[in-house]
C-alpha cells in the first residue's frame, strides 16, 4: 500500500515556497509516497464527541494519512496529531521549543552550548530604566523568523521608538555579537549534519541571505562539530536549521534553531537533495515504527 502525508503550508508563505512545495509533490512521487499539499486554513481541530478530530474542508477525516510533514507554526496542531497517532515532522516537542526564542536558550542553558547573555523581558518594560545590559544591545521578539523584527539600540531614543512598535510584544534582550553582519546555519537531517552555510551581510548586521546576504559552504572543525552536537543531542529533529553568530575568537554562539527552515542557501551553494533525503529519513522513521520527530 502506498505511503500517503500530507504536505502542510499557510498560505501566505505557500505563495512564497511555491517551487519548494512542487520540489516536495516530485520527490515524493519518485519515492511512491501520496504527498497531498495542503493549506492549513482549510484544517480545523479539536474534540468532539469527546475524542480528538480534525476536519479537512469541515469534514471528519475517512481516512488519516501516515505522516505530516508540518511547514507551518502551530505546535498544538503538532501535539493534535501525535495525539493521535499521526507522525509529524518536526514533533510538538521541537516546535513548542524552537519558535520561541526565549523558550529554547532556557531549555539549552546550562547544556555546555556557549550563547550570548539573553534577557526574557516585554516590550513594554523597557523604558521602565530597568535594562539588565548597556547600549549598545540587540532586541529580538520571541517568535521573529528570517530577520524581521530584530533591532538594535544605540541610545534611548532608540528604545522608545522600538517600544512604540513593538508594544506589548515578548522580546529577548541580547549584547552585540563581536562579529556583526556574519551568523552559520547549519542544516541537520535527524542526528546527522547535512551542510553547513556561512551567511555574511556588509550592509547590516543582521546576515540573512534575504535580506541581502552572501552565502557560502563552510567546513564545520571539530570544536564546532562538538557544539552543534551537544545541540542535536537535545532534541528529535526531524529538518532543522541551527543558527550561530561568532565570538570574538571565531568561536561559534548559539543563535536559535529554525524548525520550518528554508533550505535556499543549502540549495545555492551545494548539490545536497535536501528534500529526497528528508523523505528517504521520513520513510526509514514510519518503517522503524517511530511515531514523532
Amino acid at each position: 500500500m502506498k505511503t500517503k502525508g500530507w504536505l502542510i503550508y499557510e498560505e501566505e508563505h505557500a505563495k512564497k515556497n511555491k517551487a519548494f512545495i512542487d520540489w516536495f509533490l516530485d520527490e515524493a512521487k519518485e519515492l511512491h509516497i501520496k504527498l497531498d499539499f495542503i493549506l492549513q486554513d482549510r484544517i480545523s481541530f479539536g474534540v468532539q464527541n469527546n475524542e480528538l478530530v480534525i476536519l479537512l474542508d469541515e469534514a471528519p477525516l475517512i481516512e488519516t494519512p501516515d505522516f505530516v510533514i508540518m511547514r507551518n507554526i502551530d505546535p498544538l496542531f503538532n501535539e493534535q496529531l501525535e495525539r493521535m497517532k499521526i507522525p509529524c515532522f518536526n514533533s510538538h516537542h521541537v516546535s513548542a521549543i524552537c519558535n520561541d526564542k526565549a523558550k529554547t536558550h532556557q531549555y539549552l542553558a546550562g547544556k555546555g552550548i556557549p550563547m550570548l547573555d539573553t534577557y526574557f523581558t516585554t516590550a513594554d518594560e523597557l523604558l521602565t530604566g530597568n535594562l539588565p545590559l548597556p547600549f549598545p544591545f540587540v532586541i529580538k521578539t520571541r517568535t521573529g523568523r528570517g530577520g524581521g523584527d530584530v533591532f538594535m539600540v544605540e541610545n534611548t531614543e532608540q528604545l522608545e521608538a522600538i517600544h512604540d512598535q513593538l508594544s506589548n510584544r515578548f522580546i529577548i534582550l541580547q549584547p552585540l555579537a563581536r562579529s556583526l553582519g556574519k551568523d552559520l546555519r547549519v542544516y541537520v537531517l535527524g542526528e546527522e549534519i547535512v551542510g553547513a552555510v556561512l551567511r555574511s551581510n556588509q550592509k547590516s548586521f543582521k546576515a540573512n541571505y534575504t535580506l541581502g546576504g552572501q552565502a557560502e559552504t563552510y567546513v564545520l572543525n571539530e570544536a564546532e562539530l562538538t557544539v552543534v552536537n551537544k545541540i542535536i543531542q537535545q532534541f528529535e529533529f526531524g529538518l532543522v536549521g541551527i543558527d550561530f553568530l561568532f565570538d570574538e575568537d571565531g568561536s561559534l554562539l548559539f543563535n536559535e534553531i529554525e524548525d520550518v527552515v528554508g533550505c535556499r542557501t543549502l540549495c545555492l551553494t551545494s548539490d545536497i537533495n535536501i528534500v529526497k533525503r528528508y523523505l528517504e529519513f521520513i520513510l526509514q522513521k514510519l518503517a522503524t515504527g517511530e511515531k514523532s520527530i
